[in-house]
């Protein structure tokens, strides 16, 4: 695949202002104790979009300001700040409560997009940290490439003495269902099963990413009986 001029520059650049941005936030939250936020040497590509997407992630995490000995770990005021704050710069920010499925503890999140941006701020109830997420927007790297039907295996005129087209593939030889990709939208998320996504690229729920049809095997035909 060729890598879309430019474009990884700007995912970079593109990382670089969210990680500024998160810096300057928590010079407003937790001053004194802002986190290095280092980027990954390499984005994260998310192979389940067509074209697929790549974007870098970050985290760091403090304590907070107000957590002192004998005082009740997590101030609710440091979460509104943050909420309110998201939002005086231009981003669309909620308030979620979540709940850690090991330990069953509670945490305050604060969430803030923009331009498919994110912002996330965790403050954790039993204990006073400031864990701090930022992630630059999701972008294609490379030059998307339109799938092509491939050249059946078999055709009525080469079919072989005896020998019937596939009633499955009708002579592709490929799976009828992706065409020898092995990935469909809104294929199974994984051999566990799981929910799929229409939206998303999942395996082949008929040939499960071995791309052949599975009743002729590749061939493209069947002796019959």
């Amino acid at each position: 695949m060729a890598e879309i001029p430019g474009a990884r520059a700007g995912l970079l650049r593109d990382a670089e202002e969210v990680r500024a941005y998160l810096r300057s936030l928590a010079a407003r939250l937790t001053p004194g104790q802002v986190p290095e936020f280092a980027l990954p040497d390499k984005p994260f590509g998310d192979w389940g979009t067509e074209p697929a997407t790549f974007q870098y992630s970050f985290h760091g995490h403090v304590r907070a300001r107000d957590a002192r000995p004998g005082r009740a770990a997590y101030d609710p005021a440091l979460a509104s700040l943050a909420a309110e704050s998201l939002r005086e710069d231009g981003w669309l920010s909620r308030v979620e409560a979540a709940k850690y499925p090991r330990t069953g503890g509670r945490e305050v999140v604060v969430v803030g997009v923009r331009d498919g941006r994110r912002i996330t701020l965790s403050f954790p109830r039993d204990h006073g940290a400031v864990l701090y997420r930022g992630q630059s927007r999701a972008l294609p790297l490379y030059e998307h490439v339109p799938h092509v039907r491939p050249e059946p295996a078999v055709t009525p005129e080469t079919l072989e003495p005896g020998w019937a087209l596939c009633y499955e593939c009708e002579g592709l030889g490929y799976c009828p269902a992706c065409e020898g990709r092995g990935w469909v939208m809104g294929g199974r998320p994984g051999w566990g099963g799981g929910t799929s996504d229409p939206d998303r690229l999942g395996r082949c729920p008929e040939c499960f990413t071995e791309r052949v049809c599975p009743i002729c095997r590749g061939r493209g035909s069947l002796r019959p009986g």
